[in-house]
């Protein structure tokens, strides 16, 4: 047999509506998992005595022990459907408290692409991860450890990766400025697409100073004004911004936060106001420490996942992508959460507890990770809750990758599939292909039905592919 090339992902919304035989690209939206997660990985560990300089167990395998193959935290935040109807691997996950990239995100990235590749080869180069090592006042390996950045190739780009240091450069970093942790400011846009300032967008991962001290406050409200001016100073007017990590704010009235929240940059620019998804009006009476004060702040607590009782880890959006404008990055509506607290805990109570319905019935069918487990992973990978929310974003895809593809009725997709030479695809050749499909990457469905040979142009329908805002298909040939 001629020897073919088959493999592929066609990534995007399966369309109900028949196109022409002409390829031509179209307009629809891709969906973004974005994660931020203080990943605790510069803490010694007392219960497995280690100094964790290295991912904590629970975090990409189960805590109890096994392999990156059997999941874990990461893995199972990709299992979680959520309120849009999907489940999906994390694109983007921002990270604190790691110890360096070698010792803690490279670790991160193989496990992920380890996991996925299992039922999808194409997946060994999935996940990557952004190439500066960022800094604190206390060195790359201390003081509670850098931000850091892994993201899914297949879906997104990294432009940039820009440390936002103070006055004087990373040098200057410690409680002059009260920028203790350089904060990173990345640049993105989708896997496949041409830059553009429709398309681009951009995220600020921080981890402000800790404690409840005025001194504290101020070097918070310090590290918020030196993000909300170079957000002015450097990006383009009306661009689309995540203001996300560890704020470890204490009441919603705090400068801080407020700075971040404010119409206005501290320099008086009038773009880049943040928006809580949890607190759109912007009230300063909310006190994340106090529940009798209001239960509904129960859901969003992310800390101590073994004892929850603080707000410190948030994604902050910038109006137009809370709002929805069109043309660019929106944030999917009641997808913000807290993974593993959706408020059925009481003040004070682990994840593990029995009252916990955080995660049920919320697993996607076949998920290799249970609820059960994923809470006793979260209470050791962390004693952070990851806070997870998706985005769409308007891509521009063609119709299939192979030559001559087009979209057929009833969800199924029709291209032109030749031998290497150039030469037809016999009868004798259409039984030795195999398609499947899938919305997550991770769990593969062979597509049987309805596929037809005609002239060399090969129909597959997957009924399916409608219901799903993003499907993603391969070819192998069968040995």
């Amino acid at each position: 047999m001629r020897p073919l090339t088959l493999q592929f992902i066609f990534g995007g919304m399966a369309l109900v509506a028949a196109c022409g035989l002409s390829p031509r690209a179209w307009a629809q939206t891709r969906t973004l998992r974005v994660v931020c997660c203080n990943i605790e990985a510069d803490i010694t560990n007392a219960t497995f005595k280690i100094d964790a300089t290295a991912p904590l167990p629970g975090l990409i395998y189960p805590y109890t022990g096994g392999s990156t193959t059997n999941g874990g935290v990461l893995e199972g935040i990709g299992e979680e459907v959520l309120a849009d109807g999907v489940a999906q691997p994390i694109d983007i996950l921002a990270l604190e408290e790691t110890s360096s990239n070698p010792q803690t995100v490279a670790p991160i990235v193989a496990g992920l692409n380890s996991f996925y590749s299992v039922n999808n080869p194409l997946a060994s180069n999935m996940y990557a991860m952004s190439a500066y090592q960022a800094t604190n006042s206390g060195g790359t390996n201390d003081g509670n450890g850098p931000n850091a950045l892994v993201y899914n190739t297949f879906t997104v780009q990294l432009l940039a990766s820009v440390p936002v240091d103070p006055p004087g450069g990373a040098a200057s970093l410690g409680s002059t400025y009260g920028e203790y942790r350089e904060v990173m400011r990345y640049e993105f846009a989708p896997a496949g697409m041409t830059p553009a300032a429709s398309n681009e967008f951009y995220m600020y991962v921080s981890h402000y100073k800790s404690g409840t001290t005025s001194t504290d406050m101020t070097d918070r409200t310090g590290e918020a004004r030196i993000i909300r001016n170079d957000e002015a100073a450097n990006l383009p007017s009306g661009a689309r911004v995540l203001y996300v990590g560890d704020y470890n704010v204490d009441t919603s009235g705090e400068a801080g936060y407020q700075t971040i929240l404010a119409a206005q940059s501290p320099g008086g620019v009038a773009q880049g106001q943040g928006i809580d998804p949890l607190n759109v009006s912007g009230s300063t009476t909310i006190d994340w420490e106090d529940p009798t004060t209001n239960e509904s702040i129960l859901l969003m607590l992310t800390e101590e996942d073994y004892e929850l009782r603080y707000r410190d880890d948030l994604q902050i959006v910038t109006s137009n992508v809370y709002y929805g404008a069109p043309g660019g990055l929106c944030l999917a509506t009641n997808t913000y959460h807290a993974f593993g607290n959706n408020g059925s805990l009481t003040y004070g109570a682990s994840v593990t507890a029995g009252t916990n319905t955080a995660l049920a019935g919320k697993l996607a069918a076949g998920a290799p990770i249970s609820a059960a487990q994923l809470y006793l992973d979260l209470t050791n990978a962390s004693d952070h809750l990851p806070v997870v929310a998706d985005y769409t974003i308007p891509v521009t895809v063609p119709p299939v990758v192979l030559a001559g593809g087009v979209l057929s009725a009833g969800g199924g997709f029709q291209f032109a599939l030749s031998n290497a030479d150039g030469t037809a695809i016999t009868s004798g050749q259409q039984s030795r292909i195999a398609f499947y499909a899938t919305s997550n990457l991770s769990n593969w469905t062979a597509l049987t039905n309805s596929i037809s040979l005609t002239n060399g142009v090969l129909q597959v329908n997957d009924t399916n592919g409608p219901a799903y805002p993003q499907r993603f298909y391969r070819a192998v040939e069968k040995p």
